[in-house]
């Protein structure tokens, strides 16, 4: 299949076309399958309530689940030797996320934690804490050829400028964590997606896992993040979305970087 394209198909359909051992790196933002709070309709259009109701047309947990481990079993045939993967998921769900990816064959890693700055307040009628944390797991086929080493403070501290990146000082020597800090999407990199992931928290990650040229995989590309961070910092990309406004999002995005 092309490269440098997001292709408006099913992800199971696009990944079924793609040759065996052929990505370097898989990037991705699947449905979370929000079944708290399938049954509560006036939070639907709730300000305050980040859910993804539009793209969960799951009927029920297990068919779910079912689908992500045939969407991670494609990504195993895939992805080379040595290639590394990071799958953001809903807190519901990270255990068996975790179990997953090595049922199909990868190793499990680490789960990452994003502490979102400026999190929406929760609805004080539910009495819940405001969800300011986000995870997402990542795995790796075999030994991970790729580690491009980051410092603490290059993590909590991203500028996504390519050109100030290459010039930034050595601040902090400690290992890689496995948390990064930085706000929600906001500003003009916002599009109407509801659950667009800032590129503050796909650049550092995908810069790590990687190196130029190599071939990036999201299967959900959404507003097209993983694009768009893949194209900034010199690598290929490859990847699928259902919506064709999201698609259009995606494409704008990509024509405007320099």
């Amino acid at each position: 299949m092309e490269t440098n394209k997001i292709h408006n198909i099913s992800c199971l359909e696009g990944l079924k076309l793609l040759p065996d051992a052929c990505v370097d790196l898989i990037f991705t933002d699947p449905p979370y399958y929000q079944y708290r709070a399938q049954n509560v309709q006036g939070l639907k259009n709730h300000k305050d309530v980040i859910t993804e109701f539009d793209f969960d047309g799951f009927k029920s947990e297990e068919e779910y689940l079912l689908f992500m481990e045939e969407v991670l079993a494609e990504c195993f045939r895939v992805c080379k030797p040595g290639a590394s993967g990071y799958l953001w998921c809903g807190d519901d769900f990270v255990s068996y996320l975790n179990r997953m990816v090595e049922r199909v064959g990868f190793q499990f890693r680490k789960v990452i934690h994003w502490h979102k700055t400026n999190p929406f307040p929760a609805i004080y009628t539910r009495k819940m804490y405001a969800n300011s944390m986000e995870m997402m797991v990542h795995f790796s086929k075999g030994k991970p050829k790729t580690w491009n080493h980051k410092t603490v403070n290059e993590m909590h501290n991203f500028i996504h400028s390519p050109e100030e990146y290459s010039n930034r000082a050595e601040t902090d020597l400690h290992e890689i964590p496995n948390f990064i800090q930085t706000p929600i999407c906001m500003g003009k990199e916002r599009t109407k997606h509801k659950t667009q992931k800032p590129l503050k928290v796909c650049l550092p990650f995908i810069e790590i896992s990687s190196n130029e040229g190599d071939l990036i995989l999201d299967p959900f590309m959404g507003s097209g993040s993983t694009a768009v961070a893949s194209k900034m910092l010199g690598r290929n990309f490859i990847g699928y979305e259902l919506s064709e406004e999201y698609c259009q999002f995606a494409e704008k995005r990509l024509q405007e970087i320099v």
